[in-house]
């Protein structure tokens, strides 16, 4: 639906243009009527849909979310051509809030359950490979270091994302949720 944000926005300006003309005029009392309650509204719903984030997110400064932090070592301190894996949910995990890995960390990773399901409505040719890749994954949460192993093998996964303990795998990085882990 990204295509349509630029409709939405020509769409809102040219209500709002409309409101303000002929209904909320030069009475301020009005417009403060109107954008307050919307205004509180709208905060209530971002703070609702996005817990874990702040409410602004401004350049240079550092985020508490563990899974920006987490995605942010991975982007300065792994290969660019690294191949990563991720609980195939991990866009629905509670503090998530769902922010990309591939857009924050600038690395590759096997297909989710999330979003990617999306790519294969858009583009057909690429399901089979989609659907290969999260069947993979079933059980990812019961994951010993065997079946990653097995995602190495067959999909050249080198690294993996997990939350918990990561019993007989080296990770370089952890915080107090997620550990980066390398599959040697």
């Amino acid at each position: 639906m990204r295509y349509l944000h630029l409709l939405y926005l020509i769409f809102v300006l040219i209500s709002g243009g409309l409101i303000g003309r002929h209904n909320l005029r030069t009475h301020i009392f009005r417009w403060l009527l109107f954008f307050v309650p919307l205004s509180l509204v709208m905060f209530y719903v971002q703070r609702q849909t996005f817990p874990a984030s702040p409410h602004l997110e401004l350049p240079g400064t550092a985020s508490h979310n563990p899974w920006i932090e987490a995605f942010a070592w991975i982007r300065q301190n792994t290969p660019p051509d690294s191949y990563f894996a991720l609980d195939p949910y991990y866009m629905e995990r509670p503090g998530e809030d769902f922010h990309s890995f591939r857009a924050l960390a600038e690395r590759s990773a096997l297909a989710d359950y999330v979003k990617d399901p999306s790519v294969a409505t858009q583009v057909p040719r690429l399901a089979h490979g989609l659907l290969e890749e999260v069947t993979a994954q079933e059980g990812w949460r019961h994951f010993q270091a065997a079946d990653f192993q097995r995602l190495k093998r067959r999909f050249g996964v080198d690294w993996v994302v997990l939350e918990g303990n990561a019993a007989g795998i080296d990770c370089p990085y952890h915080n107090e949720l997620l550990r980066v882990c390398r599959i040697e």
